[in-house]
């Protein structure tokens, strides 16, 4: 049993509540080999006192992230469906390589596979394509924000009652490339990426380079990750409707690895009122 990584980032102890991280601590002791642990386990393996852990651990069950068996505790499918959320990037990885290799080989274009991290996609894949140029473009372990790029702007039309608030706080006034940014040109340009499929970044982030993208769901319908093809735009824009329809069957296959079945309803992310490429 473990409780976690201790080398946790320095943080302002007003902003610290301990009895947060003792409770998160706790939840860290269940693992692939322990997964009930007795009110005594927990008090060794967590090391706080008896009455300490045994409120965090009421506390917990009442909110429905522990369940009691007779004298032992077991995560709740709550935690569970967080895990879900928090797709693994490895398996990400495994599952969309080879269709993602397929789209690179079929249309010569680089490939990128991103994930959200806060207010930015992460790229944790990407599949180069045939062309002679080499575009600076995102590469695995780099990061947008997620108010460029053709990944990017795919995940936050999907995800935009919640990610779009903490992009909002850094959003500058215009994109690297000097187009205009306004939080109502974003609105309205991911309105068109959700009723068009797919999303379209041209010159936001490099001049001369562009990118289409798609979103991809897990199980629960919500988008975890997103599929984009990038290159140069006198390449991209001539053969855009065959990208975008090949774009959205590789997110659309990648997502059925996931579990997602077209049947089950998305989980809506958009807020009623209202080119690096990757």
């Amino acid at each position: 049993m473990t409780t976690g990584d201790s080398s946790v980032g320095s943080v302002d102890p007003k902003n610290h509540i301990a009895s947060v991280e003792k409770a998160v601590r706790l939840l860290e002791l269940f693992d692939d080999e322990t997964p009930q642990l007795t009110l005594a386990e927990m008090v060794r393996g967590g090391g706080y006192t008896r009455t300490t852990t045994h409120r965090l651990v009421t506390t917990l069950e009442r909110l429905g992230w522990l369940a009691r068996n007779g004298e032992h505790y077991q995560l709740t499918l709550r935690v569970f469906r967080l895990a879900a959320i928090a797709v693994n990037p490895l398996q990400l990885r495994e599952q969309a390589r080879p269709l993602m290799s397929e789209l690179a080989a079929q249309h010569g274009e680089n490939v990128y596979l991103v994930v959200p991290d806060g207010p930015r996609a992460v790229c944790v894949e990407c599949i180069k394509g045939r062309s002679p140029v080499q575009i600076m473009a995102m590469d695995v372990g780099t990061s947008l924000p997620l108010y460029i790029g053709g990944g990017s702007l795919a995940l936050l039309a999907e995800r935009e009652a919640e990610l779009l608030p903490a992009v909002l706080v850094e959003l500058p006034s215009t994109t690297p490339t000097g187009q205009s940014l306004t939080e109502a040109t974003l609105r309205e340009k991911l309105q068109t990426v959700r009723d068009g499929g797919y999303s379209r970044s041209i010159e936001d982030v490099t001049l001369s380079v562009g990118a289409f993208g798609a979103p991809i769901f897990n199980a629960e319908g919500l988008a975890v990750a997103a599929i984009s093809v990038g290159g140069l735009v006198q390449s991209l824009l001539p053969k855009e409707p065959d990208l975008a329809r090949s774009l959205g069957e590789t997110a659309s296959k990648i997502s059925a690895k996931l579990g997602y079945q077209v049947s089950r309803p998305k989980r809506a992310a958009a807020e009623p009122a209202h080119q690096h490429s990757g």
